[in-house]
């Protein structure tokens, strides 16, 4: 079942697509309030912005707190953005006017708008998306959801050797599914040591910025597993 915020405005083009486009792959969809995210399947939760509303979010800080919300609520999050930069950029400019000049503030904005995607894939657990159209976004919505699935035939990735940093602690710990070099570092800066992590509670881990309890179990599983641990 496909979830979809009640609060979606009504006859929103991407919420119509995307029940277009469900009921054709035979996916059921519901209208229902949800508290984090604009659509949730299963364990899979989907954040979809306008470039427009995707900058205005980053500005006001307001991104950070519903991508760290979706990363302790679900498994698998995914943020897609829909839209030309520039459309983003022209709305800001037009709708919140300063005494910066408009080319210096046309420069800033697009830098905060790339700053933020690459934010997100660098340090956090969630997969940015940026498409051109509504239709585009609702194509992958859908095939998101119609591959979702457990029984679905999984591809096994190609594992490429990681390039070491001057830090085998830090080597270790970027190993993990969700683990940044740089949230390997806040750990062994916050902890200590490898060790320490290890003997923390979950709710200890989460408390450094960008992990979340999914996350943070991963974490501790991993350093205190007897078993084989496949990367």
């Amino acid at each position: 079942m496909l979830i979809i915020d009640s609060r979606e405005k009504e006859g929103s083009k991407l919420v119509r697509l995307v029940e277009q486009k469900a009921r054709m792959l035979h996916i059921r969809t519901e209208k229902k309030w949800i508290e984090i995210g604009d659509y949730v399947f299963n364990d899979v939760c989907f954040e979809a912005k306008s470039t427009t509303d995707f900058l205005g979010s980053v500005l006001s800080k307001r991104m950070w707190t519903q991508i760290d919300n979706m990363d302790r609520a679900y498994q698998t999050n995914i943020v897609i953005i829909y839209g030309t930069i520039d459309e983003a950029i022209n709305n800001v400019i037009e709708n919140a006017p300063n005494n910066m000049p408009i080319h210096t503030r046309a420069i800033m904005l697009r830098n905060k708008f790339l700053g933020a995607i690459g934010r997100i894939i660098l340090d956090m657990d969630t997969k940015p998306l940026w498409v051109s159209t509504e239709e585009e976004a609702s194509d992958i919505i859908t095939a998101v959801c119609k591959m979702q699935p457990m029984n679905r035939e999984t591809i096994k990735p190609r594992i490429h050797k990681r390039l070491a940093t001057d830090d085998l602690r830090v080597d270790v710990l970027s190993t993990i599914k969700g683990v940044s070099e740089s949230k390997a570092e806040k750990l062994i800066e916050q902890f200590g040591s490898v060790m320490e992590i290890g003997e923390q509670k979950s709710h200890e881990i989460t408390r450094l910025e960008g992990i979340g309890p999914t996350v943070a179990k991963r974490i501790l599983d991993t350093l205190n597993s007897e078993d084989k641990v496949r990367v």
